[in-house]
């Protein structure tokens, strides 16, 4: 027994010690003069070994130490009433509060863009916007092609914000797609 204390001091003093043995170990040292003489050696040793030691020692540093620490005044631990319950119970009740309005608000977008994607516009095509390949583009449709390439970019850009997923193709118009 006296072995594996020992053991355990040298193992406290390294900071290799595992912090359910360490906490025993240090309510075994409260209560026991001799250990903790025992350990003061051991720490000793240590800063020895590695020269941690101070080139000067005081020994009168230790009793005022204790000298002051006598003269302060106890520190009380604070009790628990019905102030220390009504704290947490409050913020739990804001954390829940919370998470049900995200909640909420998440399936209110939902169901705002399942409803609006079976909506679809057509219109019969007119021969004035359509533009063959061979012929060169007016002025006025070119302004018309960057003004919705403007459009189409502002769209995807706010898409996101009505919960469409913002990793999606960009959609345009004349796009050519290269052959391998």
């Amino acid at each position: 027994m006296n072995e594996t204390l020992n053991e355990q001091i040298s193992a406290l003093v390294d900071d290799e010690l595992i912090a359910a043995e360490q906490a025993l170990l240090i309510r075994r040292l409260a209560g026991d003069p001799e250990l903790r003489q025992r350990l003061s050696r051991y720490q000793l040793i240590s800063d020895a070994l590695r020269d941690d030691l101070p080139r000067h020692v005081d020994p009168g540093f230790q009793m005022r130490v204790h000298a002051a620490l006598r003269q302060e005044p106890p520190v009380l631990a604070a009790r628990f009433g019905l102030a220390g319950l009504l704290k947490p119970a409050a913020g739990l009740a804001i954390a829940a509060s919370v998470a049900v309005v995200a909640v909420l608000s998440l399936q209110s977008i939902r169901q705002e863009n399942t409803g609006s994607a079976s909506v679809v516009a057509t219109a019969p095509a007119q021969d004035r916007y359509i533009r063959a390949a061979d012929q060169p583009m007016p002025v006025q449709a070119a302004a018309a092609e960057q003004n919705l390439d403007i459009y189409l970019v502002n769209h995807n850009e706010f898409a996101v914000s009505r919960g469409m997923l913002p990793y999606m193709r960009l959609v345009g118009h004349g796009m050519q797609v290269e052959k391998e």
